[in-house]
């Protein structure tokens, strides 16, 4: 029995490498019926349900997961990014939180802060995960500052800092990077964390939009590198290789050439090093190479006249920048982007192009079109 449900398992996490949840679901549930409560069956058909878009029955599959005690947080984690995908904040923040232990965060040398006032104490938040996800949250930076009352520290990564820095100076917000130590903070949090310890509700996503600025001598040097005469559009194809979902929110960056059909428009590459796949054809200029930090990725941006991208930072820095997007995604998208409209309340200037069905990029080029003719 052992034998035949190890096959079953690795036969339903291929099938959700190749994209065929129908297939993987099917694997899943063969195990369950002969295994009732299996954990990695569990997990897997919850994935294989959220890929079918079938929400409520996924998020039934990851509480069945958590509720066998083994591993519960990562149910709990999985439930929380579907519940937050539907709009549902309350719920999704809590699962949201599990985050730091299915991800397996650092352990921190202060106290966890608790959203309460510490007048007169240090309070040190840390970026985390990716660029875009510290983009999305810097927005909160402000508000916790002024809701803590307290010397704010806030450590990131090197790429970021240049943009960022002007920022936090004008918060009176320390701005830190590289080896950050931990203790001696009156309390700390993870800048994912604010939405949660600031009670943020759906329309409280957008405030003072653009809150990040591109170097304007930076951008002037850029805009004076592309054709005046023609509208140029900034494409990003593929994001990071080690992301979770990248075979799905990547793609082939040939598939960029119908952005090219309405006369007068160029393209420019933004893919930001290092890349795996060249630039296509359809890209007449690629200033992805000179693209080493966030303050010049903004300057490239600010040189455009719009972007058409996949689902990375690049489509958080346009948001947070006040520029004009277009953010391709996947038939069921990474939970910021909700569901089924072609705006987000995180991001005003974007618009969002989806895949009509699981893997159908097509689709979203050509929603992506529509978008960009409007």
């Amino acid at each position: 029995m052992a034998g035949v449900t190890e096959r079953a398992l690795a036969a339903g996490r291929e099938a959700l490498t190749a994209n065929d949840p129908v297939a993987a679901e099917g694997h899943f549930r063969a195990v369950l019926a002969a295994v009732p409560g299996q954990l990695t069956a569990l997990h897997g058909l919850g994935k294989a349900l959220h890929d079918q878009a079938r929400f409520g029955e996924a998020i039934a599959a990851f509480e069945a997961a958590a509720a066998t005690g083994q591993d519960a947080a990562r149910g709990r984690y999985h439930a929380g990014l579907l519940r937050l995908l539907r709009g549902e904040f309350a719920e999704g923040w809590a699962g949201w939180e599990e985050r730091a232990a299915v991800i397996g965060f650092p352990r921190l040398g202060s106290p966890l802060w608790d959203g309460q006032p510490l007048p007169g104490g240090r309070l040190l938040i840390l970026a985390e995960q990716g660029f875009g996800d510290v983009i999305q949250f810097l927005r909160f930076l402000p508000e916790a500052a002024a809701r803590s009352a307290a010397r704010v520290t806030f450590g990131c990564a090197p790429e970021l800092t240049p943009l960022v820095q002007p920022v936090c100076a004008a918060q009176g917000i320390e701005c830190v990077t590289g080896r950050i130590a931990t203790e001696g903070y009156a309390a700390a949090a993870w800048i994912g964390s604010l939405p949660r310890l600031l009670g943020v509700a759906p329309d409280g996503f957008a405030p003072r939009i653009p809150y990040l600025e591109a170097p304007a001598a930076a951008a002037a040097a850029w805009r004076r590198r592309r054709p005046s005469t023609l509208r140029c559009l900034g494409v990003v194809w593929e994001g990071r290789a080690d992301h979770p979902q990248d075979h799905q929110r990547s793609l082939p960056p040939a598939l960029l050439a119908p952005l090219t059909a309405r006369p007068g428009t160029l393209l420019v590459g933004l893919q930001r090093p290092p890349v795996r796949r060249a630039p296509p054809a359809a890209v007449a200029m690629d200033w992805g190479p000179d693209m080493r930090e966030f303050s010049a990725a903004a300057a490239m941006l600010a040189g455009l006249d719009g972007l058409v991208t996949v689902d990375t930072a690049m489509a958080h820095l346009a948001g947070a920048l006040g520029l004009p997007a277009v953010v391709l995604l996947p038939f069921v998208p990474d939970w910021r982007w909700g569901l089924g409209t072609e705006r987000t309340p995180w991001y005003p200037t974007l618009r969002l192009a989806r895949q009509a069905a699981p893997g159908d990029w097509d689709s979203a080029i050509q929603a992506a079109l529509r978008l960009l003719a409007t």
